[in-house]
């Protein structure tokens, strides 16, 4: 179970971002937002075994996919994975949060 800390890290980037687009704000580069996805699934201790192949013509879906296989083919823990995060979700949110 993540921790208190990755909860709220969690929070302030999705509202960050709700904010960022709604204003029609340039936000986090693609790669930042797939690092932060796939972070967010090995932290959470989601089972990649059991996650559906997105279908040829699904690119995000599939960008998302595969940054997520090679974070638990490189093996990052679910520790691991939170403190990731919590570092790259708080550089984020001193970088377009204000």
């Amino acid at each position: 179970m993540p921790s208190a800390q990755y909860t709220e890290v969690y929070q302030k980037v999705s509202k960050m971002g709700e904010k960022l687009k709604a204003a029609g704000k340039q936000g986090p580069s693609n790669d930042e937002q797939l690092n932060l996805y796939a972070y967010a699934k090995v932290a959470e201790g989601k089972d990649f075994s059991k996650a559906e192949k997105p279908g040829m013509f699904n690119l995000a879906g599939k960008a998302k996919y595969n940054k997520w296989q090679e974070q638990v083919n490189a093996g990052l823990s679910q520790k691991d994975a939170e403190a990731k995060y919590i570092e790259l979700g708080n550089e984020l949110l001193k970088k377009h949060d204000n």
